[in-house]
């Protein structure tokens, strides 16, 4: 019997889906900051990132934020998480960022 409450913890625990930004995580990270997300928008607004089993662009996730100004890639990569759903309080390491925590 506790071996069935076992499964039902690490079901409840599982890990969020990871997010890939693929080639749009070079570009944000060689992009000249401050930028606004307008900015961004108009530049790599088509570009796509994948969370678990969607795909969305970018231009969607950043949609509504026209005015926010962003001072680096670690600023985007929040608004992003955020948009998709997924709080993200904790700092990403320079050498990854496309994954959310575990």
């Amino acid at each position: 019997m506790s071996s069935d409450n076992a499964d039902h913890d690490s079901e409840a625990h599982e890990p969020a889906p990871a997010v890939t930004f693929g080639p749009l995580k070079r570009a944000l990270r060689e992009h000249r900051y401050p930028v606004t997300a307008a900015e961004l928008i108009e530049q790599y607004g088509a570009a796509t990132l994948e969370a678990g089993t969607t795909t969305e662009r970018l231009d969607s996730l950043l949609e509504g934020r026209e005015e926010t100004q962003f001072r680096d890639p670690a600023e985007v990569r929040e608004a992003v998480l955020d948009a998709l759903g997924y709080a993200d309080d904790s700092p990403a390491p320079a050498d990854e960022w496309t994954r959310l925590p575990r």
